[in-house]
């Protein structure tokens, strides 16, 4: 998560977002909070209250990353991690050369 909290400052004013989900219905959300807060975490994070984001994205492990272009086409899936800063941001710049 730091490491996703640095490439999003470096490359948000480029048009990166990153939308993280809590996959709410298995954790807590006191839990979830505390953790962001503690990582002075400043994307978004949004809440799978119900397990509906999970399993639409048929998700069969966590952490989970799907990098997704301009137009919405997932264009790369990442199971596990922790994942190298060097890797997000490669993959970020790929995202942000996309036109949709």
């Amino acid at each position: 998560m730091p490491a996703l909290e640095r490439v999003y400052q470096d490359y948000q004013a480029d048009g990166l977002v990153i939308l993280a989900i809590n996959t709410t219905h298995q954790d807590e959300l006191q839990t979830a909070l505390d953790f962001a807060s503690s990582l002075n975490l400043t994307f978004p994070i949004l809440l799978d209250q119900d397990g509906e984001v999970s399993s639409l994205y048929q998700l069969q492990a966590m952490p989970t990353t799907f990098f997704v272009d301009r137009a919405g086409i997932i264009q790369d899936v990442v199971v596990g991690g922790p994942m190298a800063e060097a890797l997000l941001r490669v993959r970020a710049e790929q995202l942000i050369e996309k036109d949709p």
